[in-house]
């Protein structure tokens, strides 16, 4: 039940935000964003180690009255360390949704596939699976065309067949252009 409502809340609201914004794009005001992300790392529940990351997002602002939604495409990478590192490697699909314009609060999901590449033990646990994030984020536009702020999030790549699950908290930094 637990894997079950941990999967499809964020499988469900990420593309029904994702479509809803598709439709009042064509009103609304919208802008290209690139955007860039440093994180530390810390497994939940696992023999890895803390570690890093980096992250790369591309999307558009659509601003709603009293609403700025992003759809947004990205990469990541994250490095742990242990007796057995591992890297996870993530692609995804996802919204941010944020109030405000000099100081923007807001909040983020993103579903899509990963892969956990270890150097671990017999039975190698590398595999590709579903994975997903969600978190919170305060930014502060410092010019019109440029954004930058601090996040927090909880990420999770699923495991295959019941083995190698890895959940980890995020705490990073980002930097936006937007055009």
């Amino acid at each position: 039940m637990g894997t079950f409502v941990r999967f499809t809340l964020p499988a469900a609201v990420c593309p029904a935000v994702f479509a809803l914004s598709m439709l009042f794009a064509r009103s609304a005001n919208a802008e290209a964003a690139i955007a860039g992300d440093v994180e530390f790392a810390t497994p939940i529940d696992s023999s890895l180690k803390a570690g890093g990351g980096f992250g790369l997002r591309v999307g558009y602002h659509a601003h709603i009255p009293f609403l700025i939604v992003t759809p947004e495409l990205g990469f990541s990478y994250y490095g742990f360390g242990g007796d057995y590192p591992a890297s996870v490697y993530r692609g995804t699909a996802g919204v941010r949704l944020a109030v405000g314009e000099i100081v923007r609060p807001g909040i983020f999901a993103h579903v899509g596939m990963g892969r956990l590449q270890a150097d671990g033990p017999t039975p190698d646990p590398s595999h590709s699976a579903l994975t997903y994030d969600a978190g919170a984020f305060l930014d502060f536009t410092l010019l019109p065309l440029i954004n930058i702020g601090a996040h927090v999030a909880y990420h999770r790549l699923n495991a295959k067949d019941g083995v190698g699950a890895v959940d980890w908290l995020a705490l990073g930094a980002h930097a936006e252009v937007v055009f």
